[in-house]
């Protein structure tokens, strides 16, 4: 699981990369990118508590109050998770290193994949959206 985790940063990594840019560094990106990500999966999955809950359970201003900022603090969760362990714990240089060694062109398969997963990610959620909405 964490392969997996460790593997899609560095294919967020290696897209970033494609593009030069002074000032930004990729890793940077990529960790914020990434939980941007993360968290509107996650979203996804809450969706489904829509189908869990009854109807009405969100609609009351207390329990949607909540639910907002439970929304938001989704994102931070995730936002603050992988700026700990992606780069506070410099953990970026040891996955960069060992993907660098595995696919030594620039332009490989990890970019492709990093966009893939960018573009699935947010074409899934209104997708999603959709489905669920004409379900209930």
């Amino acid at each position: 699981m964490i392969k997996t985790f460790e593997f899609l940063y560095y294919c967020q990594y290696r897209m970033f990369a494609l593009i030069k840019r002074v000032g930004e560094k990729d890793e940077n990106l990529a960790s914020f990118f990434y939980s941007i990500l993360l968290s509107t999966q996650s979203l996804m999955f809450l969706f489904f508590l829509r189908f869990i809950f009854p109807k009405d359970f969100f609609t009351n201003n207390t329990y949607g109050i909540i639910l907002k900022i439970s929304l938001v603090a989704v994102f931070f969760i995730w936002y603050f998770f992988c700026r700990y362990y992606f780069l506070k714990k410099e953990n970026y240089k040891r996955i960069i290193m060992l993907y660098e060694g595995k696919y030594p062109n620039k332009n490989s398969k990890p970019a492709l994949i990093g966009i893939f997963y960018a573009l699935l990610t947010f074409i899934s959620f209104p997708v999603l959206a959709a489905v669920l909405s004409k379900l209930g």
